[in-house]
């Protein structure tokens, strides 16, 4: 679920609006790991906002937008987090578990602000500065989770963060266009068990700890991307936007991995770790109707998913860690309305369906979502110079057989097994 809360205040020539934006779901994130949650009106209608565009928050949207906003206008938010996801065995008596026993996603919540500024220049050019996290990710599995020795299965972090400038004009009333640079910040961390040597059944936590250490693989990166859009009135109080947020190449030079005994907690091992992550660019598009007291919009996102190929690190001692993931390009589609009741309130409500980009070949405990049906709705009032938006979303996501090579825990030279199950939502 989601709740967001949107407040103006106007003094003079200074707009200021705070959005605190509140996500209790499932895996409250869109298609894979990305986040869509920028803002509080967006939310309430499934994020369907590309052709409406009409906060701060179209930094994120769609940037031709922010010609639409007077005098400076300040954006301020915050994403909770709080992932939930359950795991039913299959049962693997090497691993010490039976069919039918339910292991949850350890309770944990994430915390991801954003923040945005807005100011028109003159009646024809406006300037504007977002920081956002487009992507993240927070799972982390009990430490007696069977599929524990998956690489980065215990815990794995990524957290994103986007610096945006961004101009856009209006050379005629009726189109807008933008175009801005992005520095964004990555920072990844992974952690699992990994076996030092042939092991001995059954692998609980409480045995076998002289075999078994502790792997942590962390780094991060700067790189550049960039974003633009494009926003139309047309006749007959249609809108019509479309805007690109572009591919982002990490390439981590500086890692570290460690190594340490499950026993004792030692030190076994540190080494340098090299690893490259493309994060996928974005397409959306969107039709908007306004008309008193209406607001109807319809929004199709593709995201490149193809970009996330593999998961892999190269080490200082001359070994390996590749994981395939061979993730596909995928579309979410969102579908939203506002009704005005009255000069105070607004009443919204969304649908957003999105595609999962996860071959059943590569599903793992990492991001194990399936197809994701979310249902939204929310409430905008306004009272002379305070708007307060809260809205609520709810997360159906579709249940996933993990049974592939993700799942394999090798036990000696010619011996393996695998864990399978299902995930379904917490």
């Amino acid at each position: 679920m989601e709740a967001g809360r949107d407040m103006k205040k106007i003094g003079g020539m200074f707009w200021f609006e705070l959005l605190i934006l509140l996500v209790l779901s499932n895996l409250a994130f869109g298609s894979g790991f990305e986040i869509y949650q920028q803002g509080a009106k967006a939310v309430g209608m499934g994020g369907a906002f590309t052709a409406q565009a009409d906060d701060p928050t179209a930094i994120f949207f769609n940037p031709a937008g922010i010609t639409q906003l007077e005098r400076t206008q300040v954006s301020l938010g915050l994403n909770v987090i709080h992932p939930r996801v359950t795991f039913v065995s299959h049962g693997n008596p090497v691993m010490g578990s039976f069919p039918g026993q339910e292991t949850e996603c350890r309770d944990h919540t994430w915390f991801v602000p954003n923040g945005y500024v807005t100011h028109k220049a003159t009646d024809w050019l406006s300037v504007g500065l977002g920081i956002f996290s487009h992507f993240g990710l927070g799972t982390e599995w009990p430490r007696n989770f069977e599929g524990r020795f998956s690489p980065g299965t215990l815990k794995t972090v990524l957290t994103t963060y986007a610096f945006n400038p961004v101009i856009a004009f209006a050379p005629v009333k009726w189109a807008s266009f933008s175009f801005g640079p992005i520095l964004e910040y990555m920072d990844i961390h992974l952690q699992n068990f990994v076996f030092l040597g042939p092991p001995s059944p059954p692998l609980t936590p409480n045995r076998n700890v002289s075999q078994t250490a502790e792997a942590k693989l962390k780094g991060s990166d700067l790189a550049w991307g960039w974003n633009g859009g494009i926003l139309l009135h047309l006749p007959a109080n249609f809108h019509v936007g479309a805007s690109y947020l572009s591919r982002i190449s990490h390439e981590i030079g500086s890692g570290k991995q460690e190594l340490s005994l499950l026993s004792n907690g030692a030190l076994i091992k540190s080494q340098r770790a090299s690893s490259e992550l493309t994060l996928p660019s974005t397409f959306k598009f969107g039709l908007a109707w306004k008309k008193d007291p209406w607001t109807l919009e319809a929004d199709g996102q593709w995201t490149e998913w193809s970009t996330y190929k593999k998961l892999e690190a190269q080490f200082s001692d001359g070994t390996s860690m590749i994981i395939p993931k061979n993730w596909r390009d995928s579309w979410t589609y969102a579908f939203g309305a506002q009704y005005a009741l009255s000069r105070y309130f607004d009443l919204r409500a969304g649908f957003r369906y999105g595609e999962s980009p996860i071959p059943k070949s590569t599903l793992d405990p990492l991001v194990p979502c399936g197809i994701r049906r979310t249902y939204c709705c929310g409430l905008g009032s306004h009272f002379g110079r305070l708007t307060i938006d809260l809205g609520y979303n709810y997360v159906q996501d579709e249940a996933r057989q993990w049974n592939n090579p993700s799942g394999d825990v090798k036990l000696g030279p010619m011996t393996m097994t695998r864990v399978t199950g299902r995930f379904k939502d917490g």
